[in-house]
């Protein structure tokens, strides 16, 4: 559930790419947001397999919690973590 909510959190984010209008994105904003839930929905793939490689999820939850820190929203993934529902 929290992999879940860190994704749907950052296509929320990932409108801030349209900083003019949904016309003419900003494409290394968009770039970047797509990657983060690109590598993070692909880490939940392997969480549900039990195919987790050797150091991937310290790395995914460093590159989660990195994001969170760069958009001001640590506080959202606290939350998330003491409200599993």
């Amino acid at each position: 559930m929290f992999l879940a909510r860190v994704v749907h959190d950052a296509t929320i984010l990932a409108r801030n790419a349209y900083v003019t209008n949904y016309e003419h994105p900003d494409g290394v904003r968009l770039r970047n947001a797509n990657e983060f839930v690109h590598r993070v929905s692909g880490y939940i793939m392997h969480v549900l397999n039990s195919t987790e490689g050797d150091g991937q999820d310290a790395f995914v939850i460093a590159m989660i919690v990195e994001n969170a820190k760069a958009s001001g929203r640590e506080d959202k993934l606290v939350d998330w973590l003491r409200n599993p529902n």
